[in-house]
């Protein structure tokens, strides 16, 4: 992955583009975030080394975020979330089915392994533990209760046949004994719709 070039802009040259420069430095902290989490691990990311990378002012970085885990969680998730939202299936276990298979085929080698460094470093870090809870896990929640709740499922068996599915397939990723597979996705969505 290639370290976009620091961003240079003088004044002159953006009056009336502020919204473009934003998108700018936006893209390029999270770039930098992504790359520097992957060389290094998330837990070693700073703001510092975000704003060295980048070319983005560390000020501006703190407008957007409070901390480099949420750089690096916001980095994450725009490369993730066009491919891991809830798609209708026909039917509960075919919505289930697609969004765990789409989770999986998102979530390729390196990003398994970002996501396994992620979830270990957010044991030891509340600032990590909090921007993988706000900006992962309880948006998903809430994704895929609404999506079961279209087909009569109650918010409160949602959380649970979530939590079954989801405990599973954690489990397999965090502790990779055995392959996360599309067959393997079906039979413990079986197990629960």
């Amino acid at each position: 992955m290639n370290t976009p070039e620091p961003i240079h802009v003088s004044k002159a040259s953006t009056a009336g583009s502020g919204r473009k420069r934003s998108q700018e430095a936006t893209q390029a902290a999270q770039a930098a975030a992504l790359k520097l989490a992957y060389d290094l691990g998330p837990e070693r990311v700073t703001m510092e080394a975000i704003a060295s990378h980048s070319g983005v002012a560390k000020t501006t970085l703190y407008r957007r975020w409070n901390s480099a885990a949420a750089v690096v969680m916001d980095a994450f998730l725009s490369e993730l979330t066009p491919r891991i939202a809830y798609r209708a299936g026909r039917d509960v276990r075919q919505t289930l089915v697609f969004a765990l298979e789409d989770l999986s085929h998102a979530l390729d080698e390196p990003r398994r392994k970002l996501l396994r460094h992620m979830v270990a470093a957010a044991q030891s870090s509340p600032v990590l533990e909090q921007a993988f809870w706000d900006r992962w896990i309880a948006p998903r929640r809430r994704a895929g209760i609404e999506a079961l709740e279209q087909f009569g499922v109650t918010a409160q068996m949602g959380e649970l046949m979530l939590d079954l599915l989801y405990g599973a397939f954690y489990y397999r990723m965090l502790i990779p004994y055995a392959p996360i597979t599309d067959i393997w996705i079906q039979k413990i969505v079986d197990q629960v719709s």
